[in-house]
């Protein structure tokens, strides 16, 4: 009963500024425990406000099927891994562009989530293989995208998708009572130096590897095109 009259004697005061109670240490109490409960209201907010924000963020940097990174944010990165060339001393850069041979007939034959199956396991693989600085991103369908910005990896960026390659060609692929097998077609761009990037570089290497995918697959698939920018 107590406490009960000091709440509200408390709540009282604080909200109409009438003293009900000539109580004072009663009313600081009430006072303290209508704060403390308007404070952790506030916190409780806050948190879940950061927590959404977090859960935005998430949703805008990474594909949410395969978890890669999303389209949007690998400009980003390689924004970013093109400034450092042209404002530091790292002068190398390799991209590489990857697609799934054969991916329709998997859909045809096995169904669409098999090949959600595939897509995420083929994922998994590649992010295996890489180092911390380097990323691999979605950029649709069943193409994506890996981005060598450390420099160690980058020299050895041919050496690293010939294991990316051969891992995933040599994986048995289980999805519900299916299992198959898969392999995938490479192009690699190295970008050597300031020098060589254009206008719009972002744009005109992901062009460029493209071209090497279409060259790698034009050769049989399951192999990897290197080029150097601008040859």
């Amino acid at each position: 009963m107590a406490n009960t009259l000091w709440l509200i004697t408390g709540i009282s005061d604080t909200l109409t500024g009438i003293e009900v109670v000539d109580l004072p240490p009663l009313t600081w109490l009430g006072s303290f425990i209508v704060t403390s409960t308007i404070a952790w209201i506030l916190v409780l907010h806050i948190d879940g406000l950061y927590k959404d924000r977090r859960k935005l963020n998430d949703k805008l940097m990474h594909d949410h099927l395969t978890q890669a990174l999303s389209r949007s944010f690998l400009e980003v990165k390689l924004n970013e891994a093109i400034f450092r060339i042209k404002n530091s001393d790292i002068n190398r850069l390799v991209v590489c562009i990857f697609d799934v041979d054969n991916f329709k007939n998997i859909n045809d034959n096995y169904g669409h989530s098999s090949g959600d199956v595939l897509l995420k396991n083929i994922t998994e693989i590649v992010k295996r293989h890489l180092s911390p600085g380097d990323c691999v991103a979605r950029l649709g369908g069943d193409e994506f995208v890996i981005l060598f910005s450390d420099y160690h990896s980058a020299l050895k960026a041919s050496d690293i998708v010939e294991q990316i390659r051969q891992a995933i060609a040599s994986t048995i692929f289980k999805a519900k009572a299916h299992t198959f097998s898969t392999t995938c077609s490479f192009g690699i761009v190295n970008i050597l130096s300031e020098g060589d990037l254009a206008e719009d570089p972002a744009h005109d290497i992901l062009s460029t590897a493209d071209e090497a995918l279409y060259t790698a697959k034009s050769l049989g698939k399951n192999t990897i095109r290197s080029i150097g920018y601008h040859d």
